[in-house]
C-alpha cells in the first residue's frame, strides 16, 4: 500500500490542534487487556541482570528506541577491520559480549524462488562465524532481530516469533502470533518481551519459553516499533495514534487518537527527552511532534522526515537533509550539518558522536558537541542524480536498517549484503 494510501478520512495537519481533545487516560471497554494466569505474571516481574551499557541491543539501540548507546568507548577515526558478504540485505545488528548478530536476506536476487532469511552470529573482533547460519524463514516477506536477557528473537513479517540461544545458534522456542504484517522487531525490557501483530493486538510474552502472559487491543491497526520503558509500553502509528500500555497486564493507560482517522503506521516512534515522538510524512505536513510522557500535551514540532534521536540534552532532528542538534532545554539549535542530497537521518547516537546515515551514500559521524564531520566512509554507491531519494523507510525492505557499536567497534551493514566492522 502507498503511502499517500495510509490516510484516510482527514488529514494529520489537524493532529496536533485536536490532540488534547482526544486524549484519554485509563480508557473504558476497548483498552481492557486479557491477562495471562497470575502465576505466569508474577514469573516475569522477576528482577534480571541490567544489560551492558556498551553494547546495541538491537534496532535503534535499545528499548526506549532513542539510538543513543550510554557507555559506547569507540571513537573515530575508525580503521576496517574486517568485512564479510552475508546475502543480499543486512539488517541493523545486535552488537554485545564481543559478537554481533545480524539477520540477512541469504538468496541470490537472480534464479531466487524468494527470500531466505537466516540468523547470522560473528565473532565481534574477527568476523569469524560462531555457528551455521540459522534458517528463520522461507519466502517470508521480513525478518527482524532484538536481544535482552541473554536470548536473541527474531520475528518475521508473518508473524513467527522465535528466540534463539546466542552460544550455539539453537533455537529455544518459536510461536506465531497469528498475523502477516510484521514490520518491526520484539523489545525486551526488565524480564518480558513485547510485540504487536500488526493487526490491532499487542502482546506481553515469557522470554524463557515464549508463553503469553497478556494481550491488549490497540487503537489502530498497523505498524509500530514497540517502544517500552519505566513508564509502560509505547505504540504509535505516525501523529494519528498512540497508546501507553501498563507493562505488567496490558491494561491501558493513555490514549491519542484523531477521530475518523486511520493510521497504518510505518514511521518510527521514539522516546526521549521527556516526551513520546510521533512523526507524519504527509507531503503538506512533514514533521515530528513531541508528547508529553506525563500527561500527553503537545510540547514541541518540528519539520522532519526522519525519526528522531537523542543524546545528553540534545535531540537530533533531520528534514529535507538538514540535520539540527536542538537544545533540550532552550530548543535552540546549537549546530547543523547538511546532506548534499538532501536527505538524512541520525542512525546513532554514542560515546561523543554522532552517527549520520546520509542520502549520498555514505555514513558521516559528526563531533557530538560541534557538529564537526569527523570521519566518513562510503556505505552504497552515489545515487543517480535523477533518483528521488528519501530519508528514512524503515520499514519497507527485508530487515530493518541501522548500526551499531560495542567493545570500541562500529558495525555497519552496506551494499549487496556487506557487513563491516570498524574499531580505533
Amino acid at each position: 500500500m502507498g503511502r499517500s494510501a495510509r490516510h484516510v478520512r482527514a488529514r494529520s495537519s489537524c493532529v496536533v490542534a485536536t490532540a488534547l481533545a482526544v486524549l484519554a487516560v485509563g480508557a473504558g471497554p476497548g483498552a481492557a487487556a486479557t491477562p495471562a494466569p497470575a502465576a505466569g505474571i508474577a514469573k516475569a516481574r522477576a528482577k534480571v541482570t541490567a544489560e551492558p551499557a556498551d553494547a546495541t541491543l538491537g534496532y535503534r539501540a535499545n528499548a526506549r528506541h532513542d539510538s543513543f548507546v550510554a557507555g559506547a568507548t569507540a571513537a573515530p577515526p575508525f580503521t576496517k577491520a574486517w568485512s564479510v558478504d552475508l546475502g543480499s540485505a543486512v539488517s541493523a545488528p545486535v552488537a554485545v559480549g564481543g559478537k554481533v548478530f545480524v539477520v540477512v536476506n541469504a538468496a541470490e536476487e537472480e534464479g531466487s524462488d524468494g527470500p531466505r532469511m537466516e540468523l547470522v552470529g560473528l565473532d565481534a573482533a574477527t568476523g569469524k562465524r560462531l555457528w551455521p547460519q540459522r534458517l528463520i524463514a522461507d519466502n517470508d516477506p521480513k525478518a527482524t532481530l532484538a536481544y535482552g536477557g541473554g536470548l536473541l528473537y527474531t520475528q518475521t513479517g508473518r508473524g513467527v516469533l522465535t528466540a534463539w540461544d546466542p552460544a550455539t545458534g539453537g533455537q529455544r522456542w518459536t510461536r506465531s502470533i497469528g498475523s502477516g504484517s510484521c514490520e518491526y522487531p520484539p523489545t525486551w525490557y526488565d524480564g518480558t518481551l513485547y510485540t504487536q501483530d500488526g493487526r490491532g493486538t499487542a502482546l506481553a510474552l515469557r522470554p524463557g519459553d515464549g508463553a503469553e502472559l497478556w494481550r491488549a487491543p490497540l487503537v489502530d491497526w498497523g505498524w509500530s516499533p514497540v517502544v517500552v520503558d519505566e513508564r509502560g509500553v509505547w505504540f504509535g502509528f505516525d501523529n494519528a495514534s498512540y497508546q501507553l500500555l501498563d507493562r505488567r497486564t496490558g491494561r491501558e493507560l493513555r490514549r491519542y487518537d484523531v477521530p475518523d482517522l486511520l493510521a497504518l503506521g510505518g514511521n518510527p516512534i521514539a522516546r526521549g527527552a521527556g516526551a513520546l515522538w510521533l512523526r507524519s510524512d504527509d507531503a503538506d505536513d512533514e514533521r515530528t511532534v513531541a508528547y508529553d510522557q506525563n500527561t500527553g500535551a503537545v510540547l514541541r514540532s518540528f519539520p522532519a522526515d526522519a525519526t528522531p534521536a537523542f543524546g545528553p540534552g540534545r535531540v537530533y532532528v533531520a528534514y529535507r537533509g538538514l540535520v539540527k542538534a536542538i537544545s533540550t532545554t532552550t530548543y535552540k539549535t546549537a549546530w547543523s550539518y547538511r546532506s548534499p542530497r538532501g536527505a538524512a537521518t541520525v542512525r546513532l547516537v554514542a560515546g561523543g558522536y554522532v552517527y549520520v546515515e546520509d542520502g549520498n551514500g555514505k555514513l558521516v559521524v559528526l563531533n557530538e558537541r560541534t557538529g564537526a564531520v569527523v570521519w566518513s566512509y562510503r556505505r552504497w554507491a552515489e545515487p543517480h542524480p535523477m533518483e528521488n531519494v528519501r530519508a528514512e523507510e524503515d520499514w519497507r525492505g527485508w530487515v530493518n536498517p541501522g548500526i551499531a557499536t560495542a567493545g570500541g567497534r562500529v558495525f555497519a551493514p552496506g551494499q549487496n549484503g556487506v557487513l563491516t566492522a570498524f574499531e580505533d
